[in-house]
């Protein structure tokens, strides 16, 4: 692990009085830094990268992989980042080209499952994939396994307690969002057709505590029941967004973050969403310090009754279930936020990837080390 950056020196008492005289005089957020954490910079990519996957490895080494560039370019390689070393070095190309939308799902066996995408940028829906390959840490290779029953780019993919992969929704070959969903099984490497959701639009999904899976949608949510292979509706929220992030907190409820209201050109927002399992209802959460969006691979619970909230703004901030607040967090600002991903070291670090930060732009190569 490389030597972090020293904390700053203690500030002089006459400096601190000061300093306190002159926030009396206007509003301000209170922050509390021990709670915040701090974020410092780390080894930068090998390539750029946003709406790329980042999965953590057994070997505690993070898997980055696919990703675009611009709009227009695709990275359609994978690279490996060393928490020992603070450095990324390249992991090979992938066995199909497959750029943004990817999911990418870590099998208990500690292979990491990539499936689906899109083969190219600007591109209409014939170059959705429904191709499917293994990365075995060990040897550092991808190997194709069965082909998904559908293409899909954008879809959403996550472990279930009995070892299979739930993968629902993302863009089909209709050129629209689909409400279908199929199961990977890792002991033959198939996949297999199961229940759809209700209607469209599944943006994230969270494995609850009780083995379902929570479906959030624009708008509210479903249950995925594996035991029956069925959705049922599970309550909507106020307010509609898209582009938000989700996480599960210790208490069973989950926390859904930011997105964007008003439809494609619409606002960033910088509420939030609690759903509760044993009531079946969504409440109004407290409200971040900043507006988000695009952050669904960048929020990371961190025990304790915490999340990293890494992605959308470029300052890092910190949800606290016990206070039901939110905190800024210290140190380095991002100066890509995007579509960039948020990774759980083995050792409570959190490793934040890439992303973009204004429209149009182009994607970053640097990396960041949330220190909690």
């Amino acid at each position: 692990m490389p030597a972090r950056s020293p904390r700053p020196a203690a500030i002089p008492l006459t400096v601190l009085l000061a300093c306190s005289l002159l926030l009396l005089a206007r509003p301000t957020q209170t922050v509390n830094a021990d709670t915040a954490g701090r974020i410092v910079p780390t080894g930068d990519t090998v390539l750029p990268r946003f709406d790329h996957t980042a999965t953590l490895l057994p070997n505690g080494k993070v898997l980055i992989a696919a990703g675009m560039a611009r709009n227009g370019v695709i990275e359609p390689t994978a690279e490996l980042y060393d928490p020992r070393t603070g450095k990324f070095t390249g992991a090979g190309k992938l066995r199909s080209t497959r750029g943004w939308g990817v999911t990418a799902t870590r099998l208990r066996n500690g292979k990491v499952l990539l499936a689906g995408g899109a083969s190219a940028s600007y591109c209409d829906a014939s170059c959705y994939l429904a191709t499917a390959e293994l990365y075995d840490p060990p040897s550092n290779t991808f190997t194709p396994v069965g082909n998904m029953t559908m293409p899909r780019a954008g879809g959403n993919a996550i472990l279930l307690q009995d070892d299979d992969v739930l993968i629902v929704g993302g863009n089909d070959l209709s050129g629209g969002h689909t409400a279908t969903a199929e199961l990977y099984h890792p002991a033959t490497g198939t996949f297999s057709a199961t229940g759809g959701m209700h209607s469209e639009g599944a943006s994230a999904l969270v494995l609850l505590n009780n083995g379902k899976v929570l479906a959030v949608k624009d708008s509210g949510a479903e249950l995925y029941d594996p035991a029956t292979g069925r959705f049922t509706a599970a309550g909507n929220f106020a307010l509609a967004r898209t582009k938000f992030g989700v996480a599960l907190l210790p208490d069973g409820k989950v926390l859904i973050a930011g997105g964007q209201t008003g439809g494609a050109w619409g606002q960033r927002t910088a509420t939030t969403n609690l759903y509760d399992p044993a009531s079946g209802s969504f409440t109004r959460g407290p409200e971040m310090s900043f507006t988000r969006f695009k952050l669904k691979k960048a929020v990371v619970p961190l025990g304790s009754g915490q999340v990293l909230i890494a992605g959308g703004a470029e300052q890092p901030e910190i949800y606290d279930e016990a206070s039901n607040s939110f905190h800024a967090a210290t140190g380095s600002r991002l100066d890509s936020y995007y579509f960039s991903t948020a990774t759980r070291l083995t050792n409570g670090d959190v490793l934040i990837v890439g992303g973009y930060s204004r429209p149009g732009g182009s994607a970053v190569n640097h990396a960041w080390l949330y220190e909690p």
